[in-house]
């Protein structure tokens, strides 16, 4: 693709495992997914640091082809994409039962822990950070279709950092919209044009991502879980606690037309007007 950021994905084929060749202790598992399992990881050489590895298993023959496609796409995105906001791939590779990839840990989670815990500066800058994170991916012509609390991690100084690109996408250059059945995601950050609407309805992926941003700042900003059968907008415009600001940017985030809806840029730039964090949405 013509101007494409994207780069091949540089992978190591491995004749022996991926802990024991690149010197690492397996933990707890974390989680587990559909590709695979999320594991705790320790270097040997340095015991007080922590890693992650993602593992896509090779094992299930009916999964293995979807395993080995999403492998390489998030590889792919991870390696070519640089932001300060956007997680990174620190090793990738491939030994005879699953492809892995090792990335920085995150000692306080995903924000999906944090809802009703952070304040509301810190809320706001956890938005402006993953705001900045989109912005870059959308002048990249690239739409991440899964923003959601489970996919932002907080480090110790509490930055968000935006990760999971199984789902992602690179547009072409001046494409505004694809068939729906390229917009991956969740169901509850889901914007209304795509519930309902036929495999090959064109929707836009970046009011896709606008309107999914605006359900976590939503989420935190009101100290309540998201939801399927919550009615964002309504929700946040009945609500005359919330800073009048943070209110109509939630209102633009979340408007049910797309069209009407604000872009990634839009809404920082009338963020920043207002906000604390402009330093950090002019920098980044």
């Amino acid at each position: 693709m013509a101007n494409s950021v994207l780069q091949n994905p540089k992978v190591y084929l491995l004749e022996t495992d991926f802990f024991t060749q690149f010197n690492l202790k397996a933990d707890e598992v974390l989680d587990k997914g559909m590709c695979g399992e999320i594991v705790l990881a320790i270097p040997q050489a340095k015991p007080d640091l922590r890693r992650i590895v993602k593992k896509f298993s090779l094992l299930d023959e009916e999964h293995k082809v979807r395993n080995m496609r999403a492998f390489q796409a998030e590889v792919q995105f991870m390696q070519s994409l640089c932001h300060p906001y956007l997680t990174k791939c620190l090793i990738a590779g491939r030994c005879q039962d699953y492809q892995a990839i090792c990335m920085y840990y995150y000692s306080r989670g995903t924000l999906d822990s944090q809802v009703g815990t952070l304040s509301m500066d810190l809320s706001e800058l956890c938005i402006s950070q993953v705001g900045c994170a989109l912005r870059y991916l959308h002048r990249h012509n690239i739409a991440h279709l899964d923003v959601k609390l489970d996919n932002i991690f907080l480090d110790e100084d509490f930055n968000a950092i935006l990760g999971d690109f199984g789902v992602a996408i690179e547009l072409h250059p001046g494409q505004k919209t694809v068939p729906k059945s390229y917009c991956g995601g969740t169901p509850c950050y889901h914007g209304p044009e795509r519930r309902g609407a036929a495999d090959d309805k064109e929707l836009d992926p970046y009011r896709l991502d606008s309107f999914a941003l605006g359900v976590c700042m939503w989420a935190l900003m009101m100290g309540r879980q998201p939801g399927l059968k919550i009615d964002y907008f309504y929700e946040a415009r009945k609500n005359q606690d919330l800073p009048s600001y943070i209110r109509e940017l939630l209102l633009k985030l979340l408007d049910r037309s797309p069209g009407k809806r604000v872009t990634i840029p839009g809404f920082l730039l009338r963020l920043r007007k207002k906000s604390i964090h402009r330093q950090v949405i002019n920098s980044h």
